[in-house]
């Protein structure tokens, strides 16, 4: 059985953006979960997308880019996180590679990490997640297909505020669906929690949601 190539993206929920919980530091972009799927969508793929944890909710924009063969994929993206007191900026970078796919290409494997950074007034925060996935995809006819996928991580927090620097190490892990609405256009929702900070640390303090529109500007082919 040929492995199809259809689009299910990794969106930017997983791409840039990522977790951070109130007033902690980021997994890449506050507010929104750490998405990964196991494959990537060769050529570019830009993506919207909105997250909520726990005080905070976050509204981004990001850029994936594959080559042909789709060995690694990189994206990066910002926007800006809101509270009940104020709003601030974020930003992220990640990189994915694919590595061994069974079941005539339905289940694949990944591993990525990233950074992201988000700054309010004296206080700067950034985050290191690294981790791998685990995903099973099917195509719905020539152009459509859904996708679910776990991946589990783990993300170093540093918070810095004047000279002085806390860290704080989670091991976290999200669920992702993704799925094609039309030939170029995909959605993604996921989720995520695990080990969570306490007040007194940086780090996320809860679960985080997020939803995501992508659009892929190369077609891909249902065929083989």
């Amino acid at each position: 059985m040929n492995d199809r190539r259809f689009l299910i993206t990794s969106l930017l929920a997983g791409y840039v953006a990522l977790a951070l919980a109130s007033r902690g530091a980021s997994a890449q972009m506050p507010a929104t979960p750490v998405l990964q799927n196991a494959w990537a969508n060769a050529g570019a793929t830009a993506a919207v997308d909105y997250g909520h944890a726990r005080g905070e909710n976050a509204w981004a924009a990001a850029l994936a880019w594959a080559p042909g063969g789709s060995r690694f994929q990189l994206s990066l993206g910002g926007g800006v996180i809101s509270d009940s007191a104020s709003n601030r900026g974020g930003y992220g970078a990640r990189i994915a590679v694919p590595l061994v796919s069974f079941a005539g290409g339905s289940i694949g494997t990944a591993v990525f990490g990233g950074v992201g950074f988000t700054s309010h007034g004296s206080t700067q925060q950034a985050n290191f997640p690294v981790g791998a996935s685990l995903g099973w995809r099917h195509a719905l006819g020539a152009t459509r297909g859904i996708s679910a996928y776990v991946a589990p991580f783990w993300v170093l927090t540093r918070a810095k505020l004047d000279t002085v620097s806390t860290t704080r190490g989670l091991v976290r892990a999200s669920v992702g669906f993704d799925i094609t609405l039309a030939s170029q256009l995909g959605l993604t929702i996921g989720y995520e929690d695990g080990a969570r900070a306490k007040e007194s640390e940086p780090g996320v303090r809860g679960g985080v949601f997020g939803i995501a529109l992508s659009y892929a500007f190369r077609r891909q082919n249902g065929g083989s």
